[in-house]
């Protein structure tokens, strides 16, 4: 079973544990906290990362770092290092989001623009997505000069990329792969 698999089955575990208690929220909140502050601090990932550090002192570490979260959060991080997977964490947060998400009926919509949009821009896509899925749209925005102008939209497994660097790749390949004609008989 690979990493992602095992990830997917230990957040569909917590999801459901979580749905039962009527956590899913308050959970998602904790768990994106955590991560978040582990990609924040090399010491911290470099602590759990070392085979020389005992699993209890990483328990210990782990079970201070949320003593004030909910305790099905605390309980799968107890699991995670005890076996000693807690690297797996960024990937049992992504599908616990998506669980979430599809329970909310939500979708993530990821939007790269090579400048800022603006807020009425924003609205229109929105508006639009939700209007083909019949789905609330959470929008994330990322801005990358290298895409050059257009817009590169991420909505689950689709992506939509009109960007201009890669219409522009796009011609280049054209340009290399066209036959050459006239001239020769």
């Amino acid at each position: 079973m690979s990493d992602e698999q095992i990830a997917r089955v230990y957040a569909a575990a917590l999801f459901a544990a979580a749905d039962e208690a009527g956590a899913v929220e308050r959970l998602r909140a904790d768990l994106g906290q955590l991560v978040e502050a582990m990609a924040g601090s090399a010491s911290l990932r470099g602590v759990l990362a070392n085979p020389r550090i005992e699993t209890e002192a990483k328990q210990r570490l782990l079970a201070d770092l949320v003593a004030g979260s909910d305790k099905l959060l605390g309980n799968t991080l107890q699991l995670l290092a005890g076996k000693g997977r807690i690297a797996l964490l960024p990937g049992v947060r992504s599908e616990y989001e998506r669980l979430a998400a599809k329970k909310a009926r939500t979708l993530k919509l990821e939007v790269t623009s090579a400048v800022a949009l603006d807020a009425d821009l924003e609205r229109d896509i929105v508006a639009r997505v939700e209007g083909e899925t019949g789905k609330k749209v959470q929008l994330s925005k990322r801005v990358d000069k290298a895409i050059l102008g257009g817009l590169v939209m991420r909505l689950g497994d689709t992506i939509v990329d009109s960007s201009l660097r890669s219409r522009l790749a796009q011609l280049n390949q054209s340009l290399i792969t066209a036959e050459v004609r006239g001239g020769e008989q």
